[in-house]
């Protein structure tokens, strides 16, 4: 079962999302990014946005993964209300892949909360116990 909760943080939004298997933990991270963003209950459904990211460690590729999606609603003025991971893998190059779609609605001020400036690798971690995954990443605001 994928949730996400906000950490104690003095400047910033410190994430920690939790999930049953690591693509679990990455949508339960784009939840608390979007949530930070913007009221999700108000968000629509009506655009699919598509993500592809490659990195060299699961870090990296969380951050990558919410760095895009942060990139995506700026450029394309969305919010999005959900991240579902599509496809994920660890490549022969022992590099990992990881291909989703975020769905959401034109941006309005009337529900936005908090502008992101950027999902930054400082605090980042991901960590799997017993099956099950957590992942904590800082939202610099």
């Amino acid at each position: 079962m994928k949730r996400h909760r906000f950490l104690e943080h003095t400047a910033d939004v410190l994430v920690e999302a939790s999930g049953d298997s690591f693509e679990e933990a990455v949508e339960a991270a784009a939840d608390g990014l979007f949530e930070t963003i913007a009221d999700v209950k108000k968000v629509g459904k009506e655009r699919a946005v598509g993500v592809e990211e490659k990195a060299g460690d699961l870090g990296e590729l969380a951050v990558f993964t919410l760095s895009d999606l942060l990139s995506q609603m700026d450029a394309e003025e969305l919010f999005f209300r959900e991240f579902r991971v599509k496809e994920f893998r660890k490549e022969e190059d022992g590099s990992y892949y990881l291909k989703g779609e975020a769905l959401g609605s034109a941006a309005d001020v009337k529900i936005g909360k908090m502008l992101v400036k950027a999902v930054t690798h400082g605090m980042q971690k991901v960590e799997e116990k017993n099956g099950k995954w957590k992942i904590t990443i800082l939202l610099d605001i």
